[in-house]
């Protein structure tokens, strides 16, 4: 945020920035805004789409990690990529995966993306979520996190709504299992995390840190009952929860370089320690 301050050197300066700041910040949303426009205009007319939304990720166009995200619900089936492409007029770079299930795309340079979601499918994985006797939900939990979390841009119908008031307090079960499954991961990486250092066993140590880091960030956002984010957002969002290991800011960090300053096996101790600490949240 811009401070503007009060009859001081500089005011001038710095009523000025926070002008172009605002104007910016203005015509952002307005670029947002049309897109989103765009987006629903084709999306409207394809009657088996019921629902539509969308996440930003980035500050600004000039962001290289700007894009919008939707996610498109649906009941059967779509048209074909070449129809989907044919839609989107005034689009380029159509790029749409081999299995269909994702495009991406320009429109006037904003980089969009769309994932297409079947609702039986999510209704599903929402089942697993309700159902108390259900095995340890072990997966992932960023597509819950975007059902609750990401903008309407259309809806036909009240599923959204109602499928978010039923991911609103899952059962405890779901959440208990789902930790203990994931523990039992993070325990099993950090095994082979010691053993890689040991050997000095570049790419398994690496890949071993890998497999730490996703299942103990997944275990903490499961202790502090959340559906987890993003990769590109978790460490932001991880570091406003409530519940987290002693430290975990600055241990994380030593975790996450790159540098030789921070040896293997120091790195398996930050791991160790992180691990000993999160296995005691609540408890």
């Amino acid at each position: 945020m811009i401070e503007v301050y009060g009859k001081r050197k500089g005011q001038k300066e710095c009523s000025h920035h926070a002008r172009w700041y605002g104007k910016l910040a203005g015509t952002m949303e307005a670029i947002v805004q049309r897109t989103n426009d765009q987006i629903r205009s084709v999306l409207e007319s394809w009657s088996t789409v019921d629902t539509v939304t969308v996440l930003r990720f980035g500050t600004d166009r000039f962001d290289p990690s700007f894009f919008l995200s939707y996610d498109v619900y649906f009941h059967t089936s779509l048209p074909e990529s070449d129809q989907r492409e044919a839609a989107f007029t005034g689009g380029r770079a159509f790029e749409a995966s081999l299995d269909g299930g994702k495009d991406r795309l320009l429109l006037e340079d904003v980089p969009v993306r769309l994932e297409y979601k079947s609702i039986g499918i999510i209704d599903e994985l929402v089942g697993l979520v309700l159902d108390p006797e259900a095995d340890g939900y072990a997966r992932s939990t960023y597509g819950l996190y975007r059902i609750v979390h990401s903008d309407v841009i259309f809806a036909r119908s009240t599923w959204l709504e109602t499928t978010r008031g039923e991911l609103a307090d899952p059962p405890e079960e779901f959440w208990t299992r789902r930790r203990r499954v994931l523990e039992a991961r993070m325990e099993h990486a950090l095994s082979d995390l010691a053993t890689a250092a040991v050997a000095q066993e570049e790419l398994f140590f690496q890949l071993s840190l890998a497999d730490f880091l996703e299942n103990m960030l997944r275990a903490l956002f499961t202790i502090n009952r959340r559906f987890e984010p993003s990769g590109r957002t978790m460490a932001a969002e991880a570091d406003t929860l409530p519940k987290r290991p002693e430290e975990f800011a600055s241990r994380l960090e030593h975790l996450l370089r790159t540098d030789s300053a921070v040896k293997k096996s120091r790195k398996r101790e930050i791991a160790q320690l992180i691990a000993r600490s999160l296995l005691r949240l609540d408890q």
